[in-house]
């Protein structure tokens, strides 16, 4: 009783809530706002959607599905492709229902949600000015201003975002079903890297609560996925193609269908004895896609990519992995894709290496295709 009259003397006289109590006030917040709002609430992900972003979008749905009365309908949208073999796998055994962003579809929208972004156009489908009304992500913003909406919840001290969906989960009591569960656990492992990246007491925590809840059997077959020839392909071309300088490695893979075969060849090549940061990139039908990786603790590469890229794209990310996506629309003078293989991709890379300190090494031959 006494804890309670000191709380509420601190709000009268605005000090912030102890830490540990403001958790669980969040959790009501979101459950209040989405009990007094009816029509359609979209739930966007990324623009290529991880596993991360599609079950925090599930987990906010089961949030709205308790909250409310049947007044509001959820839709999880996305704008890209689920390209990755295992996230394909994901959605499929999951039977996650998604659709993707149009404008129609986001007129038929009364409310929208970002998960796992924090700022429309950035990572996501949305135009840079639209409005949204809830946002929760894991993830700082750089240089972004922070978007303004009735719910924001962004932590950086946290593995990932489908870690705070669990939170809440648990904060407001309510029933994790199997496919839920299994989607949620499957986000925290993907974002952590299996827990070794980023991960944080809160996540082994919430993973603990979640695993009796799973369906191990299927999540045994999302991580075991048949590999397509394409991927397959696109790796053989990453490690052929692959030039190292100063322990930075750099490999074009040509022209790729499938850009999430990107990150699969960078997840390959930082293995390599003597690298310590490795650069991907491909071109598709309309950007140019680069994937990073990162294990030199004295650089970090999402903020590396945001300087190198940000003001011709989308890019950014973690310490230790990032992407940028660059539209062809800034090349528009180059008459064929062949010579943006000549002509673009050399003073991009010569752009990163000048942001990284490379600019006086030789450079020619890390260019070639």
């Amino acid at each position: 009783m006494a804890e309670a009259v000191r709380q509420r003397k601190k709000k009268e006289a605005g000090e912030a809530p102890p830490k540990e109590l403001q958790a669980p006030q969040r959790a009501r917040k979101l459950r209040d706002l989405l009990a007094g709002w009816k029509g359609t609430l979209g739930i966007v992900t990324h623009t290529n959607p991880d596993p991360d972003s599609i079950s925090s979008a599930m987990a906010l749905s089961a949030i709205a599905a308790d909250a409310g009365t049947g007044r509001l309908k959820c839709r999880i949208l996305y704008g890209g492709n689920i390209g990755h073999q295992e996230n394909r796998a994901f959605v499929n055994l999951l039977d996650i229902s998604m659709e993707r962003i149009t404008p129609q579809v986001l007129a038929e929208c009364t409310y929208l949600a970002l998960v796992d972004s924090s700022v429309p156009g950035v990572n996501n489908e949305l135009p840079r000015n639209t409005a949204v009304h809830i946002v929760i992500d894991h993830h700082k913003n750089g240089e972004s201003p922070q978007v303004k909406a009735e719910f924001v919840d962004v932590r950086n001290d946290i593995g990932a975002t489908a870690s705070i969906m669990v939170q809440y989960l648990q904060e407001l009591g309510i029933t994790v079903n199997k496919k839920v569960a299994s989607a949620l656990l499957y986000g925290i492992q993907a974002d952590t890297r299996g827990f070794r990246r980023n991960v944080t007491p809160a996540d082994l925590t919430n993973a603990a609560f979640l695993l009796p809840l799973t369906d191990q059997e299927l999540l045994e077959k999302i991580t075991s996925p048949a590999i397509s020839q394409e991927t397959l392909d696109v790796l053989g071309t990453a490690i052929r193609n692959r030039k190292i300088r100063s322990g930075y490695l750099f490999s074009s893979v040509g022209f790729v269908r499938n850009r999430d075969a990107l990150p699969q060849a960078a997840d390959l090549l930082i293995n390599l004895e003597g690298v310590n940061t490795v650069l991907v990139f491909g071109i598709g039908d309309s950007s140019i896609y680069i994937s990073a990786r990162n294990r030199d603790i004295r650089l970090h590469i999402g903020n590396v990519l945001s300087e190198a890229f940000g003001d011709i794209g989308d890019a950014g990310g973690h310490p230790s992995m990032a992407a940028a996506t660059i539209p062809l629309t800034y090349f528009s003078l180059v008459k064929t894709k062949e010579d943006l293989l000549t002509l673009v991709l050399d003073p991009i890379l010569r752009k990163f290496m000048r942001v990284v300190g490379l600019e006086k090494e030789e450079h020619h031959e890390i260019f070639e295709v």
